[in-house]
């Protein structure tokens, strides 16, 4: 275990070096690593925030994909230091506020009227969604750093040590778990299991996404989606991070050092794959997939075959978010808190805002005809999309 953590940190440093924090001996490798300079374009899309307020909600300079959720006319977050805040989304004015003596590091998850979060130490955390009251808390394994999943009665959540936890939505009492050895080295990451017909999905450290059903665990099948393999230690990780995408009777999944794949939800059979690699969230408009690839480009893939109909790469080195689909615009946030807005149509740049410059974690999120954004600093920003654009 301590193993695995050493080279988990080590990927942490080599990652820093790669986004271009410190400086090397070679003056081009340098300057091949900064972040892309912001081009000018002009500003299609009209846009300006419904509003903007500030919350206890901040978020550490450590790794973190905090995200906010939305449910029942509230946005939901959460900060690295246990705050939980539920704001108005017609205008963000505080409903009501809960600390928690733990610090959060999965994204807030809402359904079925309780929040959910997780904690560095495991701590699973569920809230009432109209009062903030807290209804239950268990103990899992190890820290949860990806959104749980809730539905059909439960409450699923995936831990770093390759762990899947089911328990019961209302007492929190658990009732399965799934165990998958982690290899010797992954991503500072893991990917967000999801709850469907009666089964649950979820992709693992070793390039394996696998199906289960929900009522007691057991494995339906289990699909490889990346081999290991390359030179160097770094090369051999195929982290499936991102979370599962199911549209209708497909599952798309993506992989770090991997593929992307297409496969039947029911049986695990694939309908087609090809070299992709990623560890952010899929999005889709219904027609195409969106993804973020590792060296920070947007793609637009179809949907039904795979094939790239345009990539946007004039964000490398921004630390981009996953992407997020709203109306005709598909959008990434970055670690300087510019939100970049793209058109679904063929990725050129219609907006960009900013947020705040202490940077973005997670990706925005799309509720109907509004994004939200929250920023590492507690700031909070709801944007909406006029209704003309938006389908």
């Amino acid at each position: 275990m301590m193993q695995s953590l050493r080279l988990t940190i080590a990927l942490l440093f080599a990652s820093f070096l790669l986004s271009g924090c410190y400086f090397f001996d070679s003056d081009e490798e340098e300057k091949a690593l900064l972040p892309a300079p912001l081009v000018k374009f002009n500003a299609e899309l009209k846009l300006k925030p419904s509003w903007h307020v500030s919350t206890s909600a901040k978020i550490g300079e450590g790794f973190s994909r905090l995200l906010p959720a939305v449910a029942y006319g509230k946005v939901y977050v959460a900060g690295s230091k246990g705050v939980v805040e539920a704001r108005s989304l017609a205008d963000g004015k505080l409903v009501w506020k809960q600390k928690l003596s733990v610090i959060i590091e999965s994204g807030v998850s809402v359904s079925n009227q309780i929040v959910v979060v997780g904690s560095q130490e495991g701590d699973i955390i569920v809230l009432d969604a109209e009062t903030g009251e807290e209804k239950w808390r268990n103990v899992v394994s190890s820290e949860v750093i990806a959104p749980a999943a809730i539905g059909e009665g439960y409450v699923v959540v995936r831990t770093v040590d390759g762990k899947l936890f089911a328990m019961d939505e209302k007492t929190g009492k658990r009732t399965w778990f799934f165990d998958r050895s982690v290899p010797t080295l992954t991503l500072r990451g893991t990917s967000a299991p999801i709850i469907i017909r009666g089964a649950v999905v979820s992709g693992f450290d070793n390039g394996k996404v696998a199906l289960f059903f929900l009522k007691n665990g057991q494995p339906i099948w289990e699909k490889r989606i990346a081999q290991s393999s390359g030179r160097s230690e770094l090369e051999q990780i195929v982290d499936v991070d991102a979370k599962p995408l199911v549209i209708s009777d497909t599952l798309y999944v993506v992989t770090y050092n991997g593929n992307i794949a297409s496969m039947n939800l029911k049986n695990g059979q694939n309908i087609w794959q090809r070299e992709m690699s990623s560890f952010q969230n899929l999005a889709s408009n219904g027609v195409n997939l969106f993804a973020t690839t590792a060296e920070d480009s947007v793609k637009a893939l179809a949907r039904i075959h795979g094939g790239t109909l345009w990539t946007q790469s004039m964000l490398k080195n921004r630390q981009i978010s996953a992407p997020t689909v709203i109306g005709d615009y598909v959008t990434v946030a970055d670690f300087e808190g510019y939100i970049h807005w793209m058109s679904v149509a063929d990725g050129h740049f219609v907006q960009r805002m900013r947020i705040d410059s202490s940077g973005v974690a997670g990706a925005p999120v799309a509720y109907r005809n509004s994004l939200i954004v929250q920023a590492r600093n507690g700031e909070l920003m709801a944007v909406k999309v006029p209704e003309t654009t938006y389908q």
